[in-house]
This record gives structure tokens, C-alpha cells and sequence, in this order.
């Protein structure tokens, strides 16, 4: 995938089913979801959203590493088909922590609010995320 070529549908639905979060959920539901995505890109030191922030959004990296800190200290870093936002946008709470990318990043990013309503109609899309999430807590503890 090239960094300046936007990702068509098909091409979401692909990435999506890659990503831990979505492991579980069919192919469907990753069509209404991707729909839903937008291409976002964000420049090498340039903040994506900072402690205290309202976070309106889930970030699915397809190219890029971000970086994740809180108080100012380096948490971890977020890659490559990996996922960074999700309880914040998930909870609608201000964000605990401060992301800034430390190289070119290019994302798919699905607005919050989208992604509530599509779970509100979509049970087994519930399921598949509920699954992917327990297993992230199970693998951080």
C-alpha cells in the first residue's frame, strides 16, 4: 500500500479483518463498518489528540508508528495494523493519554459516534468486538 494512495472499500474491509479488533467479525459487517472510515494522514511530530482531550474517534494505523504517552512519559508505541483510541472513543471520556506520530502516518479513522450507532443494529459485530477487546485485556494482564 503506497502512502499516498487512498484505500478503496475493498481495500478497508481487508485491513479491517487484520486488525485484532475486528479478528472476529464477518466480512459484512466490515463492509458497513469501512464505509464508515475515513483516510486520515498526520505528519512526523504532529499531535493526534492530547491528555484531557474529548476523543471522537478510533484509529486503525496502516502505515506509521504513533507514539503514546502519558504525564509526558512514553507508554508504547502503536504500529503497523495495530489500533490506539479505542476505550476513549469508546467511553467518551477525555483521553488519558497523548498520541503524536513519530513518523508520516496514514490511518483509517472511524468516528465514534458511528461506531456506537453500527453496534446499537449489528449484534454480531457486538460480539466480534467484545471478544477481540477481552482477549486484549487478557494478553495486558
Amino acid at each position: 500500500m503506497s502512502q499516498e494512495k487512498e484505500l478503496s472499500i475493498i481495500e478497508k474491509v481487508l485491513f479491517l479483518k487484520s486488525i485484532d479488533l475486528f479478528a472476529h467479525a464477518a466480512i459484512e459487517d466490515l463492509g458497513r463498518v469501512a464505509a464508515l472510515t475515513a483516510n486520515v494522514r498526520f505528519g512526523a511530530g504532529e499531535t493526534i489528540f492530547r491528555e484531557g482531550e474529548l476523543v471522537d474517534a478510533i484509529y486503525f494505523l496502516v502505515m506509521g508508528h504513533v507514539a503514546v504517552e502519558r504525564n509526558g512519559k512514553r507508554i508504547r508505541e502503536v504500529g503497523q495494523t495495530e489500533t490506539f483510541a479505542i476505550v476513549a472513543a469508546l467511553d467518551q471520556n477525555p483521553a488519558v493519554h497523548t498520541v503524536t506520530a513519530l513518523e508520516p502516518v496514514h490511518a483509517l479513522k472511524l468516528n465514534a459516534q458511528d461506531f456506537h450507532d453500527i453496534l446499537s443494529v449489528d449484534y454480531e459485530l457486538v460480539r466480534a468486538v467484545f471478544r477481540a477487546l477481552c482477549g486484549m485485556i487478557r494478553e495486558n494482564h
